[in-house]
């Protein structure tokens, strides 16, 4: 659950004040290791996999991901459906679209894009709000299109790969994934 809360680094810095020292690179085994040993009795561990395994284990993400979307549509639970909907597997699966496949988060003061998006779903197209922007954002696995709606904003930064894209009122910006 700590990775599914904490980006690796912060996860490595936590134990290691807590006198654990742990290596970034020993993640892939460290979600193994759960991996192997978790039971899935809940529509949120398939959430919560799935954010863990985007960062180590793409192809295997997926998988997760599609139980996650498929949670109420398919009563993945096996009858639970009809007490009510999964909410909380609902929401969740709209904030690991966004942030983690998508990978657009809000970072000192610039919106930090950094997709992770799978070829298999074809292209995500949606809308984002940002410092009064109204910003279509387009991602496809190898190219990433944010246009934004005319206007009397100040143009915003978009932070991709670590370099800062001035975006402004009317423009459109392309990135190569």
């Amino acid at each position: 659950m700590l990775l599914h809360l904490l980006p690796a680094g912060e996860f490595a810095e936590v134990l290691a004040q807590l006198g654990c020292p742990f290596r970034v690179a020993d993640l892939p085994h460290l979600i193994d290791y759960y991996l192997a040993r978790t039971s899935h009795g809940s529509t949120l561990s398939a959430l919560v996999h799935a954010w863990v395994l985007a960062r180590a284990h793409r192809h295997q993400a997926e998988h997760y991901l599609d139980q996650v979307l498929s949670a109420d549509t398919a009563d993945i639970q096996g009858g639970t459906t009809a007490e009510g909907i999964h909410l909380g597997a609902m929401a969740g699966s709209v904030d690991l679209v966004r942030r983690c496949f998508a990978g657009i988060e809000v970072h000192d003061d610039a919106l930090l894009v950094e997709p992770r998006w799978p070829a298999e779903l074809g292209t995500l197209e949606l809308r984002q709000r940002y410092q009064g922007h109204s910003l279509a954002v387009s991602i496809r696995h190898d190219q990433l299109t944010i246009s934004s709606r005319p206007g009397r904003q100040h143009p915003i930064v978009v932070r991709h790969r670590g370099a800062d894209h001035l975006l402004a009122p009317a423009d459109t910006l392309r990135l190569t994934l």
